[in-house]
């Protein structure tokens, strides 16, 4: 069973390289699910975690100001992480994180 959640994230994080920050993140705490820009500037993440440590390790990590994109070398920077949707002992539904076009 799995820890599964949907976040919203907001702040100047498109552009900057965030989404594979973010997947770089996921790969780091193993976190399966994806993570995708949306048309309004916010970038939605779907992720499931094994246990709640991970999960909150992911968490920290996506909303640390301390990582710059990969890409063009700007601030990521985020304010703020809402959860949409959060359900425990979930069945897995994800194998790998990947990013959504």
């Amino acid at each position: 069973m799995a820890i599964r959640a949907r976040l919203m994230v907001s702040g100047s994080i498109q552009g900057v390289g965030f989404r594979w920050f973010v997947q770089r993140c996921a790969k780091e705490c193993q976190i399966t699910g994806w993570v995708k820009n949306l048309p309004d500037g916010e970038v939605e993440i779907a992720c499931e975690a094994e246990t709640e440590k991970s999960y909150r390790d992911f968490l920290d990590k996506v909303e640390s100001k301390k990582y710059t994109g990969p890409a063009l070398g700007d601030a990521i920077d985020v304010d703020k992480i809402q959860v949409v949707e959060f359900e425990k002992d979930a069945e897995p539904k994800h194998d790998h994180f990947g990013i959504e076009y």
